[in-house]
């Protein structure tokens, strides 16, 4: 059977909409609620893989008409409430698969409640080779514990790179250096689900968008996820096609200033194993620009003195991106799997900055140049393998063995040269090498049940190790010796180690309308850290508690949700380290050892509402934060900042998520979403008095309109409004992005352009102000990207291919 179709959550929005138009027209009954239920699980006959989105549909045995219905989950299950009093039939079906009815079931006062059990349905028989039937791809599904959003529908989301499409994803920004944040506060990136070397922002920056799935979105993640993270998790689902024989898709991209990127994956499927791999390779152009204007305040003389600096950069990265991989189903019980990921990034860069320092009275008492050219070379590797038995696939009894394995090694090498102009100096130079190397090894054991009807149970043991070497040297040319001198002072040797052990346990339970899902995850977490070039070491071991709780209340298609979890956020190696970083002489970052880790309690309140085309989720939220991290800068003296990371005493934030999707007809579909929030923090650690407090807000708007059945225009909007920062505000900022695609030869071939920022007007601007440092900051990147590209998919076997995505470039290069 040949049949162009995609499984997507379209459908359960089309047949849900048919069901209110029929029940629209049935007698008063249908209006006024009836306590029957009827339930079930549908899976594919032969395989037992449960069918999503299957339509199910409760005929009357009189009349033949359908009553109502509904659409299966993603684990085949289905449950239709209010049903009144009578025999029915229940059909359901899927594009192609055969419609299957099944005998009477009857709903009485004594037998209110009717569970089908599982149903089985088999694939169609028909040839259907010239049919292609088309659906849209739901853009944003809300569950008990987190949202997903299908970003292959948002093509304008999807950008050059993953760090890219996350800009377009609700709640989630991205600032001009790549890092990632959640409500304004940091979050945990996990990859299918787990921690992974390609998690880190250097990486997503250069990671094509083409192989993500999906996007989820997990502001209170339930026990069995590790509790890191202030803000949440977001969990990037990357594509492994499960269609049967060979499946690709070759897309080429090129832009402005020697941009240049091509990706290929590949899939084969035989039914007992599943292959699958891709590879990347994405060549960049990176241009950006730095003014800071400072004035530094002695106050015990009242005199200040000033800074002027202007910076110009420019960055060549180059990345190759491998993964390959391969399921296997030796039974209908059991299931197997390793797969592998290779990235190599190598970035050349190039960058001057100017700087003029002046006297109380705006004299120049120094001004100079300093050039920097340097090489980065990052290379990643994971591995990972899972084992999968099934008990009972009706019961989801099963258990299931993840081991990963992490390594990550990056090579830098910097020489930098200060051109005096005032006063009269000859060139100074300094050069700094460095090989920074970090591994993880993670073993995870969960292990699934049911307990009695509508609850189960799922616990588990996750465990892991991270081991971090940094190996630092800097050296100074000596014009009289002729030679390069160590400096023994800013050598830098570190060995960290960190252990975690964790148990867990979430109990889910589901009665009529309610939702329960409450969980408890312990852990003990053993830190060593050495600081080599010091000679001194640190440790710092803890046990903790993290409970979670979530609450659902559903009627109809609406659905309301109260949830609840604690998180800690623990701090990097490269926060924790006294060693001075000089990239910058008179810019010093200095780690804090004593930093203690984040405890943050979050709570929300959501409400998910649909009628017709639309659909609507406000959520409001609230977060206490105690020990909360904050960047402070000191003056050192008149010429020299040092920057550290400090606890603060507490932080709390509270604020309202309003996203929306909205279908007009077949020629347009707006998706939407407005965050609005207001920040308290107790900095007086920090050498202020009392509390400081802004409200702050982001603004995305993407709209999509079908000019013709095969070319779709694209408009994209953000805006980020002013934010409090530990010792400033981060000023707002906007954009705007383009986007056309033209397909062809039935959607083999597409054509697609796009522009980013378009009015040239992203830009990252800050400012501090304390009573002894008073500071502003812009950084822009370059500006109006032009990509241009094609896309081929190829071995479909006659199933509709992924929609391909539009190439946007909207990142900055800045580590």
């Amino acid at each position: 059977m040949k049949m162009m179709i995609d499984r997507l959550p379209f459908c359960r929005m089309l047949f849900l909409l048919t069901i209110f138009l029929v029940g629209s027209g049935q007698p008063a009954w249908s209006q006024v609620r009836a306590p029957g239920v009827v339930s079930g699980r549908i899976v594919e006959k032969g395989s037992g893989v449960p069918v999503e989105y299957a339509n199910v549909m409760l005929i009357d045995t009189l009349t033949m008409k359908m009553l109502t219905g509904a659409v299966t989950d993603s684990t085949g299950r289905f449950t239709i409430s209010d049903v009144r009093n009578g025999v029915f039939y229940m059909e359901y079906t899927f594009i192609g698969y055969q419609k299957t009815r099944t005998g009477p079931v009857t709903i009485s006062r004594k037998n209110q409640k009717q569970d089908l059990g599982v149903l089985e349905l088999a694939p169609a028989a028909v040839n259907m080779e010239e049919v292609t039937i088309t659906a849209e791809r739901t853009p944003m599904i809300t569950r008990i514990d987190r949202k997903v959003f299908n970003v292959q529908k948002d093509i304008l989301a999807q950008s050059g790179t993953v760090t890219d499409m996350l800009q377009n994803i609700p709640s989630v920004s991205v600032d001009i250096d790549g890092n990632i944040s959640l409500r304004g506060s940091g979050v945990t990136i996990l990859i299918n689900g787990r921690p992974s070397v390609l998690a880190g922002s250097a990486n997503l920056e250069q990671m094509p968008a083409s192989l993500v799935e999906r996007i989820e979105v997990i502001t209170n993640p339930s026990a069995k996820y590790r509790p890191d993270g202030t803000g949440g998790i977001i969990n990037i689902i990357l594509k492994k096609e499960q269609k049967a024989g060979l499946n690709g898709t070759l897309g080429v991209n090129g832009g402005a200033n020697s941009r240049f990127n091509t990706n290929l994956q590949l899939n084969y499927n035989t039914g007992k194993f599943n292959l699958f791999g891709s590879y990347g390779y994405r060549q960049d152009y990176r241009y950006s620009t730095r003014t800071l204007n400072s004035q530094t305040i002695d106050t015990a003389t009242v005199q200040s003195t000033y800074l002027e600096q202007s910076s110009e950069g420019f960055a060549w990265p180059a990345s190759h991106l491998a993964t390959a991989g391969f399921d296997w189903f030796p039974t209908k019980k059991d299931a197997t799997g390793l797969s592998a990921n290779f990235n190599y990034r190598d970035v050349s860069r190039h960058d001057s900055t100017w700087n003029r320092y002046l006297d109380s009275a705006k004299t120049v008492t120094e001004e100079f140049n300093r050039i920097h050219g340097g090489v980065e070379k990052e290379t990643s590797l994971g591995l990972t393998g899972y084992y999968e038995h099934v008990f009972n696939r009706e019961d989801e009894h099963s258990l299931r063995a993840d081991i990963e394995y992490q390594r990550d090694r990056e090579n830098e090498d910097d020489h930098y040269e200060d051109h005096y102009l005032t006063p009269e100096y000859p060139p100074l130079k300094d050069h700094t090498t460095a090989v920074n190397t970090s591994q993880e090894t993670d073993l995870n054991l969960e292990y699934s049940r049911p307990l009695w009807e509508g609850a189960s149970l799922e616990g588990g043991y996750a465990g892991y190790v991270q081991v971090e070497d940094i190996n630092q040297d800097v050296e100074a040319w000596d014009d009289s010796l002729g030679n390069w001198v160590a400096d023994s002072a800013a050598r830098n040797r570190f060995h960290g180690v960190q252990w975690v052990h964790a148990l867990y346990a979430t109990l889910s339970w589901e009665w009529k309308n309610f939702s329960v899902m409450a969980g408890l995850r312990a852990e003990e977490a053993l830190l060593n850290l050495d600081f080599i070039s010091i000679d001194t070491s640190a440790r710092n071991d803890y046990f903790d508690l993290y409970p979670t709780l979530h609450l659902g209340y559903r009627f109809g298609k609406n659905e309301f949700q109260l949830n609840y979890s604690k998180r800690v956020n623990r701090p990097d190696v490269d926060d924790m380290n006294p060693v001075p970083e000089y990239r910058d002489p008179r810019n010093i970052f200095v780690g804090n050892p004593d930093l203690r880790p984040e405890v943050i309690h979050s709570f929300e309140l959501g409400y998910s509402y649909q009628v017709k085309a639309l659909t609507l989720v406000p959520t409001l939220f609230y977060r206490y934060k105690v020990n909360g991290f904050s960047m402070v800068t000191r003056s050192i003296n008149d010429s020299t900042l040092v920057t550290t990371i400090e606890n603060l005493d507490t932080d709390q934030s509270a604020g309202l998520d309003f996203s929306g999707t909205w279908q007009i007809g077949k020629i347009a579909s707006i998706n939407f979403s407005a965050s609005g929030f207001y920040n308290q923090i107790d900095a007086s650690s920090l050498g202020y008095e009392g509390m400081r407090s802004a409200l702050s807000g982001t603004l995305k708007v993407n709209a999509s309109v079908n000019l013709t059945k095969t070319t779709i225009f694209q408009i994209n909007g953000q805006y980020r409004s002013k934010a409090l920062t530990a010792q400033g505000y981060r000023l707002p900022t906007w954009v705007v992005n383009l986007g056309f695609r033209q397909d062809l030869w039935k959607k083999k071939l597409s054509v697609i352009a796009t522009v980013s920022d378009l009015f040239n007007t992203q830009a990252f601007k800050s400012t501090v102000d304390t009573p002894i440092l008073v500071q502003e900051s812009v950084r822009k990147r370059d500006y109006r990207v032009i990509y241009a590209g094609l896309l081929l998919n190829f071995g479909t076997n006659g199933k509709k291919t992924k929609e391909p995505k539009f190439e946007f470039d909207n990142q900055m290069e800045g580590r």
